[in-house]
């Protein structure tokens, strides 16, 4: 079995991949199905039908085509099934499909993941701080 640091940082990095191919299935398969998402503008989505109807409009809307790259700074386990990442997600590429400038938008998020049946995957996310940095 892979070193859970390791396995949890994967984790991150296959949602931020599934993300850049607007794979909205790949995004849920990092997912637990009754995880719960906030968004940075604190949109509550439970269980993966609600959080695919909102990064569904996301990923064909304003951030269709963007980049997503988190961060990672910290990974703390609180259990050996249990562990919590703050970092922060980069996204660029934000409004491009609304045929504005394309944006940068970066938000701090906390991620606790629970190891399922031998796999890691993301119960909770919870994006904030909100802005858009200097280009």
């Amino acid at each position: 079995m892979a070193d859970p640091t390791t396995a949890v940082r994967d984790v991150e990095q296959r949602y931020d991949e599934a993300w850049q191919r607007g794979d909205l299935d790949g995004i849920l398969a990092c997912l637990h199905p009754a995880a719960v998402l906030v968004s940075p503008r604190d949109e509550v989505a439970r269980g993966h039908r609600e959080i695919r109807a909102v990064l569904g409009r996301l990923l064909i809307g304003e951030a269709a085509g963007s980049c997503h790259e988190s961060t990672i700074d910290r990974v703390e386990f609180v259990t050996d099934d249990v562990a919590v990442v703050d970092g922060r997600a980069r996204v660029t590429g934000v409004a491009r499909s609304l045929g504005g400038e394309a944006a940068v938008v970066v938000h701090g998020f906390t991620d606790v993941l629970v190891r399922s049946d031998e796999r890691w995957v993301i119960s909770q996310i919870r994006a904030h701080g909100l802005h858009s940095p200097e280009r």
